[in-house]
Parts: structure tokens; sequence; C-alpha cells
């Protein structure tokens, strides 16, 4: 399956909460431009500023040098307010229904006055830099507005009121952020003029960039113009209309008024590749056209099968939805027996053709088109769910299971494709994301996957027409689910604690030691020092940057001791240096005691070392030589190298690096494939911990050795999100690129 765009259907007149994704691309690609183009305004603005006072009169000229500062001063708030104001402006793109109507306001006498000079002035100047901006990108952006109302499933009609990429837009925003500054009306004109010249005549390369966003993520990628929107009377467009403009055919299974099923329904119909219909589309995500399909489908009273009018209607026999539903269950009475059964299974309109033909006699079975649409839709979203690598593969068998039950509650509740909330679409999540983290190694017999098949055998052995049974069971696995979780997160904070504090401790100890190599290796100093620091001082310093961190005054006034030992033990020639350590030397003596008492250093050692130490003192000062040994850097156990099959920025290297815990991974590289779960994620990819479901753990990688794991394939991501959402993006895209294809 390819990606695709999540597509978030809207309720009723609610504006999508959360954009699609290519149009988040398309958002922050344009802001990205956007605000590139207003900084380097608002760097260049004092010299065009100054170049423009230089021509006017000194009174004049004051005007611009106030606005000069103003801009210097506001310029951070501007920027931000500014930005801040398009974002605001791509999340509320709203139904024109939605936006309020200056003619449907209540008027208010008492408020009304004439606008004044400077607001009309303001006004008349912004549009008219809107409409030069405009005139130079109609058409690209007549086809990006057409590309984003696509994207958006035809619920948010965009125009220059509303579409947040509209120069209009733009200059209102800038604008918007200008009236906030202590500037006179001549002075902003002047900054908007400038605003024009270095940021609006741009608006044709952003728009190019955000149409080439959009191509690149499958968008209507081969359009060249918008089409000419068609006439049509508000609130009377039929969901069911073919795509040449035929009247709306019957409409099996009532409930009819859901938009995202219209949207799929439209998909469909392009499809099908003929005015008023015949043809069915793939019966799978990826399968091949339905040219021998085993029933007909109702097109405007007539029944169509493989692309033709049925030569002898006659002998037709239709399906009502009731009747549908009706053999539905009894096929779903039939796979309760199918649990011991092996060997191919033929399609799900096969089974039904066979039944009716049983039931009814022989006959050409034709079916109202919407239940039709209904069938092949949840036919390709069952095809992307057995084809998906996040599931195992019995969990996958179990899932498949629930084919027919979804179908029947497809047929009743359009709302089915729509509602995020569904009970029936989240507990097929649910149940997938419980999938996902179950391992084949523990069994069938393991409990997760014994609660999973319990889920999936109520719902065949009990659903008929009582949707609420799905509720219920939702409710039930999400208890047991939520228990285990609770249970492997307090098991898993402890492998973390564990994991992390050796990871610290490590990295104190490599902290202290680059410390003390840095100001001791490649000097001979007196043996004494070497042991007192090494041995002794080293451990002050380990315990301070575990407890108090590097950043710590503590730790930075410990260093400092270090510098001074190291310095008290040179070779002073000069009298000034002497006295200096004639003076250091009982301070530094009691620092030394103090701080190895405090981490209750062994109390002998601590005497012998100090007393040593300050007899070097004394030799020191009477100029007397000492014996002193060469200091090495102090070995470290270097980690093993790893074996360098991808370079160090591949991007996989990077993406490992920035796992979150809670990450899924399948491995690969035994007998039977293991699944484990980001427990840690330690300094940046340095370490990543892996546990199993019951939280023990039972892998570790660098981010490194995880790329290559990934590269190789003896490892992969498991993608947990929202199965049944996951299906319709993918159905959609897929009906997409058909669609995309049939138009060449």
């Amino acid at each position: 399956m390819s990606n695709v765009t999540k597509l978030k259907p809207v309720t009723g007149n609610a504006a999508p909460s959360q954009l699609p994704r290519p149009l988040e691309k398309v958002r922050d690609g344009y802001l990205k431009l956007v605000s590139a183009y207003l900084s380097d305004m608002l760097d260049g603005a004092d010299d065009a500023l100054y170049d423009l006072a230089e021509k006017e009169t000194d009174n004049e000229r004051e005007r611009y040098f106030e606005a000069m500062r103003e801009l210097r001063i506001q310029r951070a708030g501007l920027e931000t307010g500014f930005r801040q104001s398009l974002v605001n402006q791509f999340q509320g793109m709203k139904p024109l229904s939605e936006a309020p109507s200056a003619l449907d306001a209540p008027v208010d006498l008492d408020s009304l006055s004439l606008v004044n000079e400077d607001e009309l002035e303001t006004s008349v100047a912004l549009d008219n830099m809107a409409r030069r901006a405009r005139n130079g990108c109609d058409e690209q952006m007549r086809v990006l507005t057409h590309r984003i109302e696509y994207l958006l499933e035809g619920k948010v009609s965009l125009s220059e009121k509303n579409n947040p990429l509209e120069p209009r837009k733009l200059m209102s925003a800038f604008n918007d952020g200008l009236e906030k500054l202590s500037i006179d009306i001549k002075a902003r004109l002047i900054v908007l003029k400038l605003f024009e010249r270095e940021v609006m005549a741009e608006t044709g390369y952003m728009i190019s960039e955000a149409n080439k966003i959009l191509i690149d993520a499958g968008v209507l990628p081969d359009m060249k113009s918008a089409p000419i929107a068609p006439a049509r009377k508000p609130g009377n467009r039929s969901l069911g209309r073919s795509a040449e403009g035929g009247e709306g055919h019957a409409m099996g299974g009532g409930q009819m008024n859901d938009q995202m099923f219209g949207l799929l329904q439209e998909l469909l119909v392009t499809m099908r590749g003929m005015q008023g219909g015949g043809v069915s589309p793939a019966t799978g995500a990826g399968g091949a056209a339905a040219m021998n399909a085993p029933m007909a489908v109702m097109q405007n009273g007539v029944p169509y099968m493989n692309g033709a009018p049925v030569a002898n209607p006659a002998s037709v026999h239709q399906v009502s939805s009731d009747d549908l539903l009706g053999v539905l269950n009894r096929l779903q009475r039939v796979e309760r027996s199918l649990d011991d059964q092996e060997g191919e299974r033929v399609t799900l309109k096969e089974d039904l053709s066979e039944m009716l033909d049983t039931e009814h006699g022989e006959a050409i079975h034709a079916l109202d088109q919407a239940d039709d649409d209904v069938i092949n839709l949840v036919s390709m979203l069952f095809d992307f769910i057995l084809d998906d690598e996040g599931l195992p593969s019995d969990i996958k068998a179990l899932l498949g299971r629930l084919q027919i039950p979804l179908l029947k509650v497809a047929i009743t509740d359009k709302s089915f494709f729509s509602n995020d909330n569904h009970e029936a679409r989240q507990l097929l999540n649910m149940l997938a994301r419980a999938g996902c983290q179950w391992d084949p190694q523990q069994g069938i017999q393991d409990d997760l996957y014994q609660r999973i098949n319990q889920a999936v055998h109520r719902i065949i052995d009990d659903f008929e027409d009582d949707a609420s049974l799905f509720a219920s069971l939702l409710q039930e696995f999400q208890h047991f689910f939520d228990g285990q979780k609770s249970r492997s997160e307090k098991v898993e904070q402890r492998v973390r604690e564990a994991e992390e504090g050796k990871a610290r401790a490590e990295h104190a100890r490599q902290e202290v030691v680059a410390v003390l190599d840095k100001r001791m290796a490649g000097r001979k100093l007196p043996d004494v020092v070497v042991r007192l620091l090494r041995q002794g001082w080293q451990q002050v310093l380990y315990l301070t940057w575990l407890r108090e961190g590097e950043q710590s005054a503590d730790w930075q006034q410990h260093v400092k001791v270090v510098d001074a030992v190291v310095w008290s033990v040179l070779e002073h020639r000069d009298q000034a240096a002497l006295e200096k350590l004639k003076a250091l030397s009982p301070k530094l003596l009691k620092t030394l005691h103090d701080g190895l008492s405090r981490i209750s250093y062994d109390e002998a050692e601590t005497r012998q070392l100090l007393v040593s130490f300050r007899d070097v003192h004394q030799q020191l000062l009477k100029g007397l030589q000492t014996e002193r040994v060469a200091v090495k850097a102090e070995e470290t156990a270097e980690p093993e190298p790893e074996k360098a099959s991808l370079p160090d920025n591949h991007f996989l290297v990077k993406k490992a690096s920035q796992l979150a815990p809670g990450q899924w991974i399948e491995l690969l590289d035994a007998e039977e494939p293991r699944r484990a779960k980001l427990a840690a994620n330690i300094r940046a990819g340095l370490k990543l911990v892996f546990t199993n479901r019951r939280g023990i753990k039972v892998q570790e990688f660098s981010a490194y050795s995880l790329a290559v794991a990934l590269h190789e394939g003896t490892a992969k991501l498991i993608e947990e999100g929202a199965l049944f959402d996951r299906a319709l993006e993918a159905v959609i895209g897929d009906l997409r690129k058909m669609q995309a294809g049939m138009q060449h």
C-alpha cells in the first residue's frame, strides 16, 4: 500500500480539527517561505525607508524615521503575530455556510458610523495590492484551490474570504500586525508598499511551491487547469450522482446523507468509467476489475452486469438491503463452522450469489448500487487489513473474520465510514492495536491472543443488528488491555530506571576521566598527586557529577581544585609563585580533606595522601627537586566498533535515534519473529532498550545498529496507528490512483 492522506471527514458543519498531512506540508512550506521573505524585508527596511526619507522634506522625514524605529522595536512581535495569524487562517478554514453573513447579522443603529478616510485609504491600498498579486498567479491559485477542496473532500468551498493562501489573506495578516504599531497612516502605507515589493511579489512562486507539494503527495498530480464549477442549486448535490452528471440512482440502505460515503461513491462511479454505471470496481485494494462479477447492479432501475445492461431483465432477481442483511446473517452463521476448516475461500460476492441461488433459485441477482458500493469498499478495507505487515498472521486471520459483521454495520449505517468514534471501528482498532503487541512466540494460549479470539467469536456468534454489542466488547477489552498495560509499565519503569542509571554512571565516569586526563596526561607529576587525584578526588568528582550535574557550582568548584593541585606541584622558580604556593598549601589541604571526608573516603588513606602531598609542597618551597612520574591518559574500555554498513548520516540512523518510547518493532533474525517495545531511548540513540509486552528486557541496540537491522530487514518498525483509519486512507489513495490512471 502506498502512503496516502488521512482524510478526516467533517461531522455536520464543523471544520476539520486537524488538517490532512499534505495540507500541513503546504502550510509549513508556505509559512517558511513567507517568514523568510518578511525577515528579508525587515532586514532591509531601514535602508529602504532611509532612502525614501532622503527624498522628503524635513517635516515629512520624521515620519519615516518613526516607522524605522517602530519596526526595529516591534519586529519580533510583528513577525510572531503575522505567522500566528496565518496559522489561524489555516486552522479556521470553514464551509462558507458557516461564515457569518453581514446581511444576516443584527444591525446595531447606535454603532453605525462613517468609515474614516484613513481606513478607506488603507482598504483601497490593500485591495489594489492583493488584486495585483492575484492577477500574477490566477491560474495557479485556481488549480491550488481545487486541489485543496478535493483534499478536503468537498466539505469546504474556498474563496478569497476563507482560503489562507490567497494574496488578500496574506496582505490582511500583515496589515493586522501593522495596525498595532504606533505609526501614522502614511508611514503604514509606505511599509505596506515595501511588503508588496518584497513579499507579495513572490506570491506566484509560493503558490507554485504549494501546488508542487500537493502534486508530490498525489493530489490530482496531472491537473493542468482547474475545472469549471458546475451550476448547482445550494443543498441540491446528489451524493450518488455519476461523474458525467447523470441523475442520482437508487440508493439502497436508507441513510445516504453521509459525506464520506458520498466521496467514496464518487470515486467508485469514476472507476466504472461509464455514464450511469455498470462495471463494478476492483474487488480488492490492489485487485483486477471484476469483469466477471457474479452479481448484477441496479442503475436507475436498470440491471447492469459487467458493464452492460442485462439482456433479459425478467431473469433478474432484485436483492433489497433487508434481503441482503438476511443473507449476510446466514453467511455469518456459516462462518462459525469454519474454525477448524482449511482451504481456499471464494469471494464474498460468490458466497452471496451461491446462497441466493439456493434460496431463490438460479437467477441473476442484482444488488442496489449503494449496497454494491459498500460491499466493494468493505472488501477493499479488509484486503488492506489482511496485507498489513504490522499484524502477525494469526491476528490477521482472526480480524479477517469480522468482514461480514462490519459489512452489515456499514450497510445499515453509512456514517460508519466517517465517524471516528463508531463503536465497531473503535473495537477493530483496539483489537488490532493489541494484536500488534502479541508475540507469536508466546503462542495462541497467551491471554492476549485468547482475549482477541473471544471478542471476535462473540461478534460472529451474537451480532445480528444490535451495534451496542461492539460498545460493550470495547469496554470489556479496554479494561483488560489497560490492566495489562499498567502491569507492564511498572516493570518497564524499573528496567528504564536501571538502564538510565547505568548509562548515567558510565557517562559520569567518562566525564571525570576526561577532566583528569586533560589536566594530567602528558605531564610529569609526583606519584602522590597522581594517586590523590586518580584514586581519591576522582570519586569526589564522580559523585558530584551524579548528584548535582556538570552545571552545578560544586562540580565547577571541584574541577578548580584539580587545577589548583596540579599547579601547586609544578616546578616553581620565581618568588611570587612560591609565595602563592605557601599561602595556597594549607587551604588546599583543608579543601581536599573536607571533600574526601564528605564521601567517607578511607581516613587512614586520606591522612597518608595529604601528609605526602604536604611534604611535596615543603620540598618545593625549599627549592628541592621531587621525584616525578610521567602520567599517561587513563585507558577506558572502548565499545567495540560497529560494522559500518551505513553512513553515520543515513536517514535510518537519524530515525532510530529519534524513536520515542512505546515504539514497537518486529525482530526477524530468529526462527520465529519476536515483537518488542522501546522502553528507553538513552542519550538520543546511544542505547535503545527494548522490552516484551510484559515489560521484561529482551533486546538492546544503538541507533546505528538498529538502523542497520532495519536496512537489512532483520528488524522492522510496527505502525500502531488506527487500523481502520489506515485502511480507509489506503483505499481512498488506491481509488484515486485508479481514477488518475483511467483519465489518461
